[in-house]
């Protein structure tokens, strides 16, 4: 097994985000940690995921934003911010990507890194 990192979203955080998918096959669990530019956004970061098959390199292969899905439990609310890491210990799908909904302040950027275990 090993750990791979990926930046999720790289972004201003005065608007919402949604990262793109990673392809996450081989994973079996993730976590996911956030850093934010200053201390005034607010908002969540939401972990989705999505069983579309892909079609050809699934490295490549963008799945439709329809579907993708909440996974559940894995919410964080962000509060002056900063937000709690998200730890998914059995990841069994596709692809994963990373939603941050804005709901205020805020006025530089939001960092969104993961690590993956993968096989």
């Amino acid at each position: 097994m090993r750990n791979v990192p990926y930046t999720m979203i790289n972004a201003v955080d005065t608007v919402t985000q949604t990262g793109a998918p990673v392809f996450a096959g081989q994973t079996v669990s993730a976590s996911f940690t956030s850093v934010f530019g200053d201390a005034t956004a607010a908002g969540t970061i939401q972990v989705q995921e999505s069983n579309e098959l892909p079609v050809g390199d699934p490295s490549k292969y963008v799945p439709s934003n329809g579907s993708f899905s909440n996974i559940p439990n894995a919410t964080a609310t962000v509060t002056s911010g900063a937000a709690p890491a998200i730890v998914i210990t059995t990841l069994c799908c596709q692809y994963v990507r990373v939603v941050f909904t804005y709901s205020s302040g805020g006025s530089s950027t939001i960092l969104v890194n993961a690590s993956f275990l993968s096989v």
